[in-house]
């Protein structure tokens, strides 16, 4: 759709605005290689002339002006490089020596290989890789290269240093044994003396707490108190065993160990805070325990409710929503509606066992993080777990690599923290009834400025229309980092949206108002409308699995993380070659003028649309009134730092909104699919690499007609 179409469903206006390409234009496509043997999980075996990229800087960080320059150290022999960035396009390659220095400038998130002339059947020419990121320079954070005193990660997943250059905080200090309290102190010490310089006091206004947790139980409630005495004048937080769920009933748990536990702490200061119950997850599979807790008096040992959120979200906004939803009502029910919440163990995926894929992790995290700003879980209480790969390779949700590079989380986080420094949450931007499906946005306001945060929920890159009600311009800010000014013309702007969040900044006495989308009446739930199908009917992955196409009209946005029950999974069909098709037939010829498709969030059997048209019927014959071609950016190449065969630059879309410039009338509309995803894999690489991945088949949540 066009910059005046949009704007003219959006606001009844037609305005044409310019200079708005905040994230730039899109460079050449990666040129193709031999392919590397896809190894169906993890590739130890290294190559024996890897090449290792040195900077000489922690993580690969460097600054907005400086020059990026690698030594490339091993046997092999180098010929080539080339660079990706976050989106998978290429916007460096050269000729490689001993050293070379890069042609990237922008701040940001960028993947490097080092290519040889010599082509080996299991590694094809790849000879290293490495992430490296381009920071803006900013005091409020502290300086990656400045020597810290001592070593403040005793654990070997822990990165303290990282946690506080990015602003991702909190750290979670695990205490392993508390009958071993003198031992437990002595190994906390650098670590918590770090935080309380270079973490806790880098942000005035956005509160940053420390706490300690005791994931193997509280029995030796002497140990613990003699580790809390220790700690009361740094460490505010305190939370028991970890995941009481898992072999306790929730009123053992509150009499046998929270209640003793809470009593120990607040014996010490009563000032300090008991967190708990520290579940997961938070879904209907445990909600009946989270009840019991409370009715078992769990509410008057804890000062903050703290939960694990695993499958809670999953790049979904509805069930991001609807599992938030339930634990607020949850928790007003039970009359601690105005607790303080964390989250304290969750991560997301970057490394997939044997196939990489980073803006998954990336577009998850954060939108994670703005529903829990929405939902009074700021992000310096929500604990991302965990921080550096160290060879716990079974549940990898790390954001550094073992070779010190950082995967997308630490860079948007750092944006994030730079952006929102100084600023608290205010409010939830509406974006209208079927906006607020493909959009998340809210307010955070400041002393001395207001800033808008928004991004879409998986609907590839949109440009947004907005009002300001004073001033000629605003400071718009992308995802890594890279700024621009938006003109306003009579109050009205324009700013591009992706699936990462951009960020706006206002004066104060600047008010925001974003455009709504609002497409009416949604007459696929109509009465007497037929919906059709190319397949049988039956689910190609289980017979059992209720598969009954109304799914696709009844409002529901089926997911299975949801109940993890058979009947809660998507519809799929079982059409065995591409193209498949779904039909929606009316009683009548009808005026529509937009169709939106809900696919999934790709993971593990849930795929979406690659390749798709949507089509309305003309005196019997279908013609295309719009189509979308979702690029794949999947390619097999071996990453050494993360032993993966595949890296896959997908864009994770899921929801495909066609407008059309003007309304169509007909009784017959299909959506002719060309190409899925297989499950949460882009490509049969995916698969073969050892990723999460399902059918390659057709499966959609809803399909709705305006």
């Amino acid at each position: 759709m066009k910059k005046a179409e949009i704007l003219r469903v959006l606001f009844g206006v037609t305005v044409v605005l310019s200079g708005i390409l905040l994230y730039g234009a899109t460079p050449s496509e990666r040129p193709a290689h031999p392919e590397p043997i896809r190894m169906k999980g993890w590739a130890w075996q290294m190559p024996p002339d890897k090449i290792t990229p040195v900077s000489g800087r922690r993580n690969h960080i460097f600054f907005v002006g400086d020059p990026v320059q690698f030594e490339l150290e091993g046997s092999g022999k180098p010929a080539t490089y080339e660079v990706l960035d976050y989106y998978g396009v290429m916007v460096d390659s050269g000729s490689a020596g001993e050293k070379i220095t890069l042609d990237v400038t922008r701040p940001g998130w960028y993947k490097l290989y080092i290519y040889g002339k010599e082509t080996r059947p299991e590694w094809g020419d790849i000879l290293g890789t490495t992430t490296f990121v381009i920071f803006r320079k900013n005091s409020n954070f502290p300086d990656p290269e400045a020597k810290v005193e001592g070593n403040p990660n005793y654990y070997p997943s822990m990165d303290q240093v990282s946690r506080a250059v990015t602003g991702m905080g909190p750290q979670r200090h695990h205490v392993a044994d508390a009958s071993k309290a003198e031992e437990e102190i002595k190994r906390l010490e650098e670590s918590i003396a770090y935080d309380m310089k270079e973490y806790v006091p880098r942000d005035p206004l956005r509160k940053r707490g420390l706490m300690i947790a005791f994931p193997n139980g509280t029995k030796d409630t002497n140990g613990v108190r003699r580790i809390v005495e220790h700690y009361k004048d740094s460490v505010k937080y305190w939370e028991p065993r970890n995941e009481p769920n898992f072999g306790a009933s929730a009123s053992d748990f509150v009499e046998k160990e929270l209640k003793p536990f809470y009593e120990t702490v607040k014996s010490v200061d009563p000032s300090l805070k008991v967190m708990g119950p520290g579940t997961v997850s938070i879904g209907p599979q445990l909600i009946g325990w989270l009840w019991d807790f409370f009715q078992a008096g769990g509410g008057k040992y804890i000062d903050v409710f703290s939960f694990h959120i695993y499958n809670g979200i999953n790049g979904d906004i509805v069930l991001g929503r609807k599992t938030m939803d339930q634990l607020s009502n949850m928790l007003e029910k039970s009359g601690y509606g105005n607790i303080e919440k964390w989250q304290t163990e969750q991560g997301y995926f970057a490394c997939l066992y044997g196939s990489y894929q980073p803006r998954l992790q990336g577009r998850w995290t954060m939108l994670e993080m703005m529903i829990f700003e929405q939902y009074g879980i700021p992000k310096e209480n929500n604990h991302l777990w965990y921080d550096r790969s160290h060879g716990f390779w079974d549940f990898p949700t790390w954001w550094v690599n073992d070779d010190g590079g950082y995967n997308p989380a630490a860079p948007l986080m750092r944006v994030m923290s730079e952006e929102l420094y100084g600023t608290k949450f205010s409010d939830v931007l509406d974006f209208g009834p079927e906006g607020n499906n493909m959009l998340i946005g809210s307010l955070f306001e400041g002393q001395d400025r207001d800033v808008v945060a928004i991004m879409n929920t998986g609907c590839g890159t949109m440009q947004i229309p907005f009002k300001v009600n004073a001033g000629t311009s605003v400071r718009a800010v992308s995802p890594f980092g890279f700024e621009i000014n938006i003109a306003l013309r009579n109050g009205m702007g324009v700013l591009e949206v992706g699936e990462l969040p951009a960020y706006v900044r206002l004066a104060k006495g600047q008010k925001f108002e974003p455009g709504k989308i609002n497409l009416g009446v949604n007459l696929a739930r109509l009465p007497d409308v037929k919906v059709t199908s190319s397949g049988t009917g039956k689910h190609p992955a289980d017979a059992n699995i209720p598969n009954d196409i109304s799914k696709l009209t009844n409002g529901e946005y089926e997911n299975w993380y949801w109940k993890q029950t058979p009947d809660a999974q998507p519809w799929m069909d079982d059409t065995p070659e591409f193209p498949a098709w779904v039909q929606i037939e009316f009683p009548a010829p009808t005026n529509i003028s937009s169709v939106v498709v809900y696919a999934c969030p790709p993971w593990q059997w849930q795929g979406t649309l690659v390749d798709h048209e949507v089509q309305a019927e003309y005196n019997g014959k279908w013609v295309t009134l719009g189509r979308i071609s979702e690029p794949i950016r999947t390619f097999s190449v071996y990453s050494p730092p993360t032993r993966t065969s595949v890296d896959s630059f997908f864009s994770d879309r899921w929801i495909f909104w066609h407008s059309f410039k003007q309304p169509v009338t007909t009784s017959k509309l299909r959506i002719l699919v060309h190409d899925t995803t297989y499950g949460g894999g882009a490509t049969k690489q995916v698969v073969e690499a050892g990723g999460q991945t399902g059918p390659h088949q057709l499966m959609l949540r809803e399909i709705e007609v305006y």
